[in-house]
């Protein structure tokens, strides 16, 4: 039996979550009281959250790409000579990131890992910053469909077996490959479905999951 280790990470904040979380504070939902001192959201943007189509794969929010870059510190910064990345990429351990297509996924993953697969709709971002790259013949880097969010038809009742399906195909797909460290960039209700989890990741969080081939 073969394990490995995952590192899941839930995308920064994107523009729905942004959206989402200006409307809570402007109807006084408890946890997202307005803090003193500050502006009140405006209701028109929040018109956007109409908008499901554009939902479904928006990008970042400023505050999510400011998120980012804290999260890019933690991933390549050294404590005691090993940082986070440093460490998963050691040259003695052949190691995967995988990213869901989403924008808002491989965008955190390149901002944050300085690895993404190139994709010809990207624009406004410099995908080939410093910081390690695909040259790195110890890391390989995938996007990965079935870490697509849950759809909203995956949330009508008697179609959340769609979601499950996905999570069980990319667990087998896991086991066929030859990395022990496989670094995890996707969605919150994707990760809280797979861990049987109540609550969900905070964007930015990472997990380590021990994985092994029967998980």
């Amino acid at each position: 039996m073969t394990s490995r280790t995952l590192y899941l990470i839930r995308h920064a904040e994107s523009m729905e979550n942004s959206m989402i979380h200006d409307f809570k504070t402007l109807v006084g939902v408890k946890g997202f009281e307005q803090a003193p001192g500050t502006p009140r959201p405006s209701i028109l943007p929040l018109a956007g959250l109409l908008n499901v189509p554009a939902l479904i794969d928006c990008a970042l929010s400023p505050r999510g790409v400011r998120q980012t870059e804290a999260l890019k510190s933690f991933c390549m910064s050294y404590d005691n000579g090993v940082g986070f990345l440093p460490s998963v990429f050691s040259p003695d351990s052949p190691s995967l990131v995988v990213h869901s297509p989403l924008r808002r996924a491989r965008q955190t993953c390149a901002m944050a890992t300085q690895l993404v697969t190139p994709n010809e709709n990207d624009v406004g971002y410099d995908w080939t910053s410093t910081g390690l790259t695909t040259e790195d013949k110890t890391v390989e880097v995938i996007e990965q469909e079935l870490l697509l969010e849950k759809t909203p038809l995956e949330w009508l009742p008697g179609l959340g077996g769609r979601l499950d399906g996905r999570i069980q195909s990319f667990k087998t797909w896991v086991t066929t490959r030859p990395e022990r460290n496989i670094i995890v960039v996707g969605h919150s209700q994707w990760f809280k479905r797979m861990l049987g989890m109540d609550k969900k990741f905070d964007n930015c969080d990472i997990w380590k999951v021990d994985f092994n081939d029967d998980s």
